[in-house]
């Protein structure tokens, strides 16, 4: 049973933090949220670098196990993380205010209680880890231990650097390439909607109490109305890309003409403008310029920024084209840099890049011919 708990956890880690180094951004974005909820919203400057070293730490902990290295140490790790992520998952679940973890990045999606479930399992096994750690042994002196561990986390920093710089090496999200957006987008009919079950909650005497509509005291006016919680009671259906609204300054709704026109068009999305890389938009303009003038394929820009910040931002980069309005959650799922560069055809993405691996003009031409 030893050997087994050792192999599951230790493969599980393994598995769990090369999945989420892949996409070191996107569980950034899920250590935001939740420095944001305990009120540590400082933090999320460090999101990012955080990531990266959580996630390498995550690989590192799993090949110790496997080959039996510092198991006594280890066990106490192993210990202290499963109680504190049994917590806050546990947490997550009782109050809904994370609806995903983030455990397994976009590849697996978990719900609230199933991630605590997954952490009760795994607090099982580790308790059994922990019990029987002083019968575990490495074949392993202690100068290749050092240099094994050592090595497994400059590697595993290294992996999450580069996804950092060069966007993710396998695509999770809604909008890898190949991906029809507009067809991403609908609702099949017939689909099942989120059912939801309505609690009134009022007040008398100090004391709260929870009615459904049928039976709250309306007529009595001792009872005070405190809240109204709308209760999740069964999930229905939700297309893949469900929040793609795109807008200009004044609130005109683009999102249609723009995702179904039925030529080439490039999507320079830029989240957030003023942390933007302003240095890719030489060649980002010089490229737009090129597409433009020789095959009439429009450039458009898409961020979350406001909508003067826009305007100067043009203004000092000599934009040409247009920048379009997207909420910022919605452009970070799009593509994980800032910029990042998509080229759509007829709504299908054929190609996505981050502002350091955008090709040439002359390179992207010979895709288009492809």
């Amino acid at each position: 049973m030893l050997k087994l708990s050792r192999y599951l956890v230790g493969i599980l880690f393994i598995i769990s933090g090369l999945i989420k180094l892949n996409d070191p951004i996107g569980f950034s974005i899920k250590l935001e949220e939740y420095f944001v909820i305990f009120g540590m919203d400082w933090l999320g400057a460090y999101a990012l670098s955080l990531s990266v070293i959580i996630c390498a730490v995550e690989v590192v902990l799993g090949i110790a196990l496997l080959l039996g290295i510092m198991q006594k140490q280890l066990a106490w790790v192993l210990l202290f993380m499963i109680i504190f992520f049994t917590w806050l998952t546990g947490y997550s679940a009782v109050t809904n205010k994370v609806t995903d973890c983030g455990c397994f990045g976009d590849a697996i999606k978990l719900t609230p209680w199933q991630s605590f479930s997954k952490d009760l399992v795994l607090m099982f096994f580790i308790a059994i880890i922990f019990v029987y750690r002083n019968k575990i042994n490495s074949t392993l002196s202690s100068v290749k231990q050092i240099i094994y561990v050592l090595s497994a986390y400059v590697i595993t920093i290294s992996i999450g650097i580069y996804s950092v710089m060069y966007l993710p090496t396998v695509d999770f999200l809604p909008y890898k390439i190949g991906n029809n957006i507009p067809e991403l987008m609908k609702i099949p009919d017939g689909a099942p909607k989120d059912s939801f079950e309505t609690k009134m909650i009022y007040a008398k005497d100090g004391k709260e109490q929870a009615f459904t509509l049928k039976d709250y005291p309306w007529q009595d006016s001792t009872w005070k109305w405190v809240r109204t919680d709308n209760i999740l009671i069964k999930e229905g259906y939700h297309p893949k890309i469900k929040d793609l609204r795109i807008s200009d300054a004044d609130g005109n709704d683009y999102s249609e003409d723009i995702i179904n026109h039925p030529d080439y068009s490039l999507w320079v999305v830029s989240y957030d403008l003023e942390k933007v890389n302003t240095g890719a938009y030489v060649k980002i303009n010089e490229v737009a310029a090129l597409l433009e003038k020789n095959l009439k394929i429009r450039s458009i820009g898409l961020t979350s920024s406001n909508d003067i910040s826009t305007e100067n931002f043009r203004h000092e980069q000599n934009v040409s084209f247009p920048f379009y309005y997207c909420d910022a959650t919605t452009l970070k799922t799009m593509v994980r840099a800032n910029p990042g560069i998509l080229l759509i055809h007829n709504g299908v993405v054929e190609g996505k890049w981050s502002f350091r691996s955008f090709p040439t003009y002359e390179n992207l031409i010979k895709q288009l011919k492809n």
